[in-house]
C-alpha cells in the first residue's frame, strides 16, 4: 500500500545547500519515490566558495532532472546594509532573501515539501503549505546541548512554527529529545538519520592495494604505537586544543602513539607553532574529500573532542571504515553511534583526565573487535536505511 501510494506522490526537498555526502541519500529517495522526489537548492550558495563549485557538477551528474537549481536568492548583509547575489564572507549577519522561491515551488506542484530548520527558506515554505494545503516536513538536527542558550523568543518561534508543520525528519535520539522538550508531539518526530557516504568510502579502501596502504602509513607511524586520527576543522568548536593538552599526558605512558590531524582552520597556525617539536603530533592540513578514505584506512582509532556538534558526520564515516571511536559527550551522535566499551568510548572534553583515560582505553582492548562493532552500529545509519526511514515517514502523510 505504501509503495503504491508513493508512486502518485510528488515530494520536494527544499534544501539551500548540501555537500557530497548528501547526494547518495537524495539519489536513493529518488529511487524509492519512483522518480517523483526532487531537490531544490541555491546555486548562489555554492558560488560563494570555490571549493564547493564542484558539488554543483556532482549534483547535476547524479541527480539529473530531479535536482532543481534555484538562482533567485539574494543575501542581505547587515554590516554593509546592502543586498548581494552571493555573499557569505565575514562581516555582519547574512539574511537570505529567497526571491521568487514560491513561484519556483509552484512550478513543481509537490504533494509534500521537506524544508531545513526553522529559518532560511522555511517561513516561505510554510506559507506555501498554507496557501496550497501542502503538508510540510522539517529536516532538523539541533540538540538540547547545542540549543541550551537560545533566547526565549527563538524558542517561542519554534513552538509556534510547529502549528503549521506536519512532521520532522531528525538525525537521531538527541534531536528527538530536543524537539520533545519544546512540547512537540513525539508522533510527529521521525528519525531519518544523517548518513555518511559509507559505500563510497569502503569501495575506495577496497580498491586501494595493501602495498599502497602500507607505504602511505609508514610516513606517519612511530614503531608499534597506535595511530589516532582526528578529521575536521581546527577551530575552537571542535575542541582540538583540549585534545592536544591531554595528548601530552598520554604520550608519557605511550610514547610511540601518533596523533594525525587532518583539516585546517583558525587554530591551525597557533597549534602548529605550539606543538612543532612533538614528533607524535602530525598536521596534515586540508585534504580533498576524495582522498579522505586513505586516512581512515591507515588509522587505528578515530578521535573527535568536539564541544558542540549536532551530529559529527566524520564519526559514521570512520565507523563505516571499521575504526573504533573516541568522542565527547557533547557530540550529538554519540548516543546512537558510540557504545562505551563496545566500539569505543566517550569522554568529557573539558576534563583532561577524562580524555587521557579515553585515549588509554584503546591500549587495553581488541581494536579489530571494536572496529567490527563500529561497522555493525553504523549500518542502521547508512544511506539506504536513512532514506528508507524518511520514505516511510513521508508516505504515511494524510
Amino acid at each position: 500500500m505504501g509503495l503504491l501510494k508513493s508512486m502518485t506522490m510528488k515530494v520536494l526537498y527544499a534544501n539551500p545547500i548540501f555537500l557530497y555526502y548528501r547526494i547518495p541519500y537524495y539519489k536513493k529517495l529518488v529511487d524509492l519515490f519512483s522518480g517523483d522526489f526532487y531537490i531544490m537548492y541555491s546555486v548562489n550558495r555554492y558560488k560563494q566558495r570555490p571549493e564547493w563549485v564542484g558539488v554543483l557538477d556532482k549534483i547535476s551528474e547524479d541527480l539529473g532532472n530531479n535536482a532543481i537549481p534555484y538562482q533567485g536568492e539574494l543575501i542581505f548583509d547587515t554590516y554593509t546594509k546592502s543586498f548581494k547575489k552571493c555573499s557569505f564572507e565575514q562581516g555582519g549577519k547574512k539574511i537570505p532573501i529567497p526571491k521568487g522561491l514560491l513561484k519556483g515551488i509552484r512550478k513543481i506542484k509537490p504533494d509534500v515539501i521537506i524544508t531545513e530548520g526553522f529559518f532560511q527558506w522555511t517561513p516561505l515554505v510554510l506559507l506555501y503549505g498554507l496557501i496550497f494545503n501542502t503538508p510540510v516536513y522539517v529536516g532538523y538536527e539541533r540538540t538540547l546541548w547545542t540549543e541550551r542558550n537560545i533566547p526565549w523568543l527563538l524558542k517561542l518561534h519554534r513552538k509556534m512554527s510547529d502549528w503549521f508543520i506536519k512532521g520532522y525528519i531528525v538525525n537521531g535520539s538527541e534531536t528527538f529529545c530536543y524537539l520533545k522538550s519544546l512540547g512537540i508531539n513525539e508522533n510527529k518526530i521521525h528519525v531519518g538519520g544523517m548518513s555518511a557516504d559509507s559505500k563510497l568510502l569502503r569501495e575506495n579502501i577496497s580498491n586501494w592495494s595493501e602495498n599502497e596502504r602500507l607505504f602511505f602509513k609508514r610516513k606517519y607511524i612511530l614503531k608499534n604505537g597506535i595511530l589516532y586520527l582526528f578529521s575536521g576543522k581546527l577551530c575552537e568548536r571542535k575542541g582540538v586544543k583540549y585534545l592536544m593538552a591531554a595528548w601530552l599526558e598520554h604520550i608519557k605512558q605511550h610514547p610511540f602513539d601518533v596523533l594525525l590531524l587532518v583539516g585546517a582552520g583558525d587554530l591551525e597556525a597557533e597549534l602548529k607553532s605550539k606543538y612543532k617539536d612533538y614528533k607524535s603530533i602530525i598536521f596534515v592540513g586540508a585534504v580533498p574529500y576524495g582522498d579522505i578514505f586513505k586516512y581512515y584506512a591507515i588509522a587505528d582509532v578515530f578521535v573527535i573532542p568536539t564541544i558542540e556538534d549536532n551530529w559529527s558526520l566524520v564519526v559514521p564515516e570512520a565507523m563505516a571504515c571499521g575504526l573504533p571511536i573516541a568522542t565527547s559527550i557533547y557530540n550529538g551522535c554519540h548516543v546512537d553511534l558510540v557504545k562505551d566499551g563496545e566500539n569505543g568510548t566517550v569522554f568529557d572534553t573539558f576534563n583532561k583526565e577524562s580524555i587521557v583515560k579515553a585515549l588509554d582505553f584503546f591500549h587495553h582492548h581488541d581494536l579489530a573487535k571494536l572496529g567490527e562493532k563500529s561497522k555493525e552500529l553504523e549500518e542502521p545509519f547508512n544511506t539506504e536505511n536513512c532514506a528508507m526511514r524518511t520514505f516511510n515517514a513521508i508516505i504515511h502523510t494524510k
